[in-house]
């Protein structure tokens, strides 16, 4: 999937309407054959067999926060419905606010509230949106002419009205850490901040939250360098304290209340909120470390805060797809008390809804289809064809939590795949790097909740890896990955194949996670964002052990001998974006996803000849939006992952 980059700032005027989430409805066709094939000489394509799974995301991802002062209400924004959500501090929903559109097209992160003109802004990753209080897209705001790729932090002074946007990434370690400044009109500028480990005069490491206090002194949470840093509202270095002593290498999000001079820094790990004077002196902290997620206080993965007139403290729980509010430690009685959850209950997405899964697997012992359903941060588990109830939910597990090796915490899960041998499923963790293997009874019944190691469900080597970034170097690091998202278990070995696709290789390793002799080797291109769809994706491996491997930004398919050794290509020129691959029972036939024709296109793998192609783009059944991930069962089944239709897509080929 490739989102368009613009440079330069651009004004866009225009109403958005205000509407409440809803579950989009996918139409269905009455006729059994593809549409807009191509074909080659005699190709006949599949024929469509049935949709496993459907649209399906919680109601709220919460994620930046900030406080309205003139409706007196709360603004969040929905970091993976792509929207930017109202509340009532009583907890009604107030209304929502596409940003899907706008500017890169990024989930929103950051929010803030102009308190002069109700304005509100958002970060887009790539910049940022202005929006009056009605939700009319004002202006986006570039920010790639300040070389700022990656601004997931925002705020706005309540004495300048000006905008500061936060350019860090823990993704790529060469980029620049710094604060960049536009005036209410949203020009640019200027800005403040070096990479550095100095914690003084602007030397920043990964910044994770900012914010201004009533006199205009911006706080930039400094996480790497465990402080928050002082600047004056022209980015003067002022002073800094440290965090070290109270806070994990984990936090995010930093709130002034201005009115009463207290900072609130949000930590994922700890899963509390730091509570400091803004003079720096630790106050105590805010809620309690737990996953239940049933309105108890307990707090499983904070991300930002808002903070009302009164001091309550409305946190984002990401986790648990809730808003959390407490009394400040200041109150007279129920100091840091628990007060209330938005919404309650919190509507959690739904059994076998789908929010932009990437991947799709089949266990060539049972039929049964897993899916990497990857911004719903869990794995879910179907029913197979040869089942009484095909394509019938069967069970999910896996959250977003701190400790990311713990067996079922999942970080955008991509990958998917079924060792042949004995049914375990494989999952590649894309974001935290981690590969973890699971038994094929599963883990848990619900996307909160995961059985033990000790339970025996869990296989004895299930989590390798972690993240590393290697620039040039194709043999650094073996066993660690950056941004990875294909993989492939099997060959002639029973080896794991993994597509380490933001460093441009590819590694094949034992199931214990030793690099096999000769890899990893060079596998696709890395260009632009690291965390945007980079090198080699997919990967699948035939018989004797030859390894296709998907390049989408080369547009072909890279084939490796077994010791490595690239022999040829194959889908140059007919291939747009290819993301996967899989090879038919006997290995005659190679399916490739092409996302940017929305297709499948099919080549004999021997010779690397073009077959056919079928699909086009649409909502309809044999109709695709960016399909991704693909697998084949030992009938000759073929799943698609329609990506941007939330569904997987069951095709029987010709006989």
């Amino acid at each position: 999937m490739y989102r368009g980059r613009g440079l330069g700032r651009r004004s866009t005027s225009g109403a958005l309407a205000t509407a409440a989430f809803g579950i989009a409805t996918i139409a269905a066709t009455c006729g059994t054959s593809v549409l807009d094939t191509r074909a080659a000489s005699g190709f006949t394509a599949p024929t469509w067999n049935l949709q496993i799974g459907q649209p399906g995301s919680a109601f709220v991802y919460p994620w930046g926060m900030a406080w309205d002062p003139v409706s007196g209400t709360i603004l969040t924004s929905d970091y993976n419905n792509y929207q930017v959500k109202r509340f009532s501090p009583g907890g009604s929903f107030v209304g929502s606010y596409s940003s899907k559109t706008a500017l890169g097209g990024n989930q929103p992160y950051g929010v803030a509230v102009d308190p002069v003109t109700d304005n509100f802004v958002v970060d887009d990753l790539q910049g940022y949106l202005r929006y009056d209080s009605a939700g009319n897209l004002l202006d986006t705001v570039s920010t790639f002419a300040e070389h700022a790729f990656y601004a997931p932090f925002i705020a706005i002074s309540p004495t300048t009205e000006t905008v500061y946007v936060v350019q860090s990434t823990g993704l790529d370690t060469s980029g620049a850490n710094v604060v960049l400044m536009f005036d209410k009109n949203d020009n640019f500028i200027g800005g403040f901040g070096t990479n550095g480990k100095g914690c003084s005069g602007g030397q920043f490491g990964l910044v994770r939250g900012i914010d201004v206090d009533s006199s205009g002194n911006v706080y930039v949470n400094d996480v790497s360098n465990h402080c928050v840093q002082v600047f004056g509202s022209s980015g003067s270095f002022e002073r800094s304290f440290s965090t070290n002593a109270h806070l994990s290498s984990n936090t995010r999000g930093l709130s002034v209340d201005r009115a009463n001079n207290v900072v609130y820094v949000a930590d994922s790990a700890n899963q509390y909120v730091g509570v400091y004077s803004t003079s720096g002196t630790f106050d105590g902290t805010i809620g309690t470390p737990g996953s239940d997620c049933g309105g108890g206080g307990q707090i499983d993965g904070p991300r930002d805060m808002a903070i009302g007139p009164d001091g309550t403290v409305y946190v984002s729980d990401y986790t648990c797809f809730t808003i959390d509010a407490y009394n400040p430690l200041f109150a007279h009685t129920n100091k840091g008390g628990f007060l209330k959850q938005i919404p309650n209950p919190p509507v959690a997405p739904p059994a076998g809804g789908m929010n932009q899964a990437v991947g799709v697997a089949v266990s060539p012992i049972d039929g049964t289809v897993y899916v990497s359903d990857t911004f719903n941060q869990r794995i879910q588990e179907f029913a197979g064809l040869n089942s009484s109830t095909p394509g019938a939910f069967v069970q999910m597990w896996g959250s977003r939590q701190p400790v990311l090796n713990a067996y079922c915490a999942m970080d955008y899960p991509r990958g998917v795949a079924v060792d042949p041998v004995n049914g375990n499923l494989w999952v590649n963790d894309t974001r935290s790097a981690f590969i973890k293997a699971y038994t094929p009874t599963g883990n848990g019944n619900g996307p909160l909740g995961c059985a033990s190691p000790s339970t025996g469900s869990v296989s004895s080597y299930a989590v390798f890896g972690g993240q590393v970034q290697t620039g040039t170097c194709v043999k650094c690091s073996p066993g660690k990955f950056f941004y990875s998202r294909g993989i492939f278990v099997g060959g002639p070995s029973d080896l794991v194949y993994v597509p380490d696709s933001s460093n441009g290789r590819l590694q094949v390793l034992t199931q214990s996670g030793t690099e096999v002799p000769g890899f990893p080797v060079a596998c696709g291109t890395t260009v632009g964002n690291p965390a945007g769809y980079n090198g080699c994706d997919g990967v699948t491996v035939d018989a004797s052990g030859n390894i296709y491997a998907t390049s989408i930004n080369q547009n072909r398919v890279d084939v490796f001998s077994p010791a490595g050794v690239l022999v040829r290509t194959i889908g140059s020129g007919t291939l747009g974006q290819p993301f996967d691959d899989a090879l038919s029972p006997d290995g005659s036939i190679l399916y490739v996803t092409d996302v940017k024709n929305n297709r499948v296109s099919e080549f004999n793998p021997s010779n690397g000849n073009f077959l056919g192609s079928w699909g086009s783009k649409g909502t309809t059944h044999g109709h695709f939006e960016q399909p991704m991930g693909i697998a084949v069962d030992p009938s000759g089944n073929i799943y698609v992952n329609d990506f941007g239709n939330d569904r997987i897509e069951v095709f029987t080929p010709a006989h």
